[in-house]
């Protein structure tokens, strides 16, 4: 065991039309880019927390990588190796001298329009059921569930279901999540102040679109934690800091572009069209 400070990504997808190497090369500088000054590196740890779709299961694939199975699908490896840990919710992403741990996670899409992460767990949860049963049931695994941030989503009706959510699931284990496609003409949202009274904290992170380009951001959002690492269970020493509620929470980010925004937006529009 050894007191490190954790800097961590907490919204992070890995999808088809990236190159998985690119994304950890992009998330290992960004993440050390992120580093307290006047600490030696071996006192700090990266971390990316996934938070994978229902579609999705590329930690199950970096899992298979690091068992010796050369059939985890497309998935492949050039200049990272995956190892395990003694846990089944997390991996060490290793390149020489340089290695993240990467915890596993999943996404849930709500029926009204919101999301819900949940961090540190493989259970899969269906998409489309009322956000109130989604943090009902997930309550009940003791590990952080996170509601993102998303450009339009906290206003209007789903504004006031914000509000009242925040009032009854409030506790340690709930948190908003700023995200790194807000662009930095738009301020930091009133409801992150709102819920910080509450006791509910932010738990950032970057939540890379499905476009090459956003590979690029991986690890550009996030935020610093002071911790005791055992190095064989990282994801169980990152969820109990951050569970306890005790532990302060430094941010940090670099916000989008009014271009990138734009960018992206419209490509997200035209996708979904597509898909439709």
């Amino acid at each position: 065991m050894s007191i490190v400070t954790a800097i961590v990504d907490a919204h992070v997808h890995i999808h088809a039309c990236y190159e998985p190497d690119d994304l950890l090369d992009n998330a290992y500088g960004n993440l050390s880019r992120a580093r307290e000054t006047g600490r030696a590196p071996n006192n700090q740890s990266l971390f990316l927390l996934l938070t994978e779709c229902a579609h999705d299961d590329y930690f199950g694939k970096l899992r298979a990588l690091a068992s010796g199975d050369d059939t985890a699908g497309a998935l492949r490896l050039k200049r990272w190796s995956i190892t395990a840990t003694g846990e089944e919710t997390s991996l060490i992403a290793r390149n020489g001298s340089r290695h993240l741990c990467i915890v596993a996670g999943r996404q849930v899409a709500c029926r009204e329009g919101l999301e819900v992460l949940v961090i540190g767990t493989t259970r899969r949860f269906e998409d489309g059921r009322p956000i109130r049963e989604v943090l009902t049931e997930t309550d009940a695994l003791g590990v952080p569930r996170v509601i993102p941030w998303g450009p339009g989503k906290w206003f209007f009706r789903r504004g006031r279901l914000l509000k009242e959510l925040l009032l009854e699931f409030r506790k340690p284990t709930l948190f908003l999540g700023d995200e790194g496609g807000r662009p930095g003409f738009w301020g930091y949202p009133t409801c992150f102040e709102r819920a910080a009274r509450l006791g509910v904290r932010d738990l950032p992170g970057t939540d890379p679109l499905p476009f090459p380009h956003d590979v690029k951001k991986v690890g550009r959002m996030g935020f610093r934690i002071r911790l005791e690492l055992d190095a064989t269970r990282p994801a169980a020493s990152l969820l109990h800091a951050l569970t306890q509620g005790v532990a302060p929470l430094e941010r940090f980010a670099t916000l989008e572009s009014p271009l990138w925004f734009l960018r992206n937006q419209i490509g997200m529009q035209l996708r979904k069209r597509r898909l439709a």
